[in-house]
């Protein structure tokens, strides 16, 4: 949630009500991560996307879609960090790009 979404629901709900959360920037927080495949798209796709970007391995438009430009780049970094070759995005590329759920 932004502050903007806080501040409007304040005005809807008394302090001290509890509020569960159940959506986030990688989906359900029950589910952990889940593996990205070319073709989805999502919020998962574009974190991992403007992670990529920061460590310099994505020239592209962060956009939250993996297309086919992307696929080239996800191969480039499990080659550079010794990972299984494949074009998934998987635990192990979550951490080897230092992408970590947390309560």
């Amino acid at each position: 949630m932004n502050n903007k979404d806080v501040e409007e629901l304040y005005k809807f709900i008394k302090v001290g009500t509890p509020v569960t959360i159940q959506e986030g920037t990688f989906g359900p927080f029950g589910n952990g991560f889940r593996i990205i495949e070319p073709g989805f798209r999502g919020a998962d796709v574009y974190e991992v996307q403007r992670y990529m970007k920061k460590r310099g391995y994505y020239p592209l438009w962060v956009d939250g879609i993996y297309g086919e430009g992307m696929k080239k780049y996800v191969i480039k970094f499990r080659k550079d960090y010794g990972l299984k070759l494949t074009h998934n995005v998987d635990i192990e590329f979550y951490k080897a790009l230092g992408i970590q759920l947390f309560e």
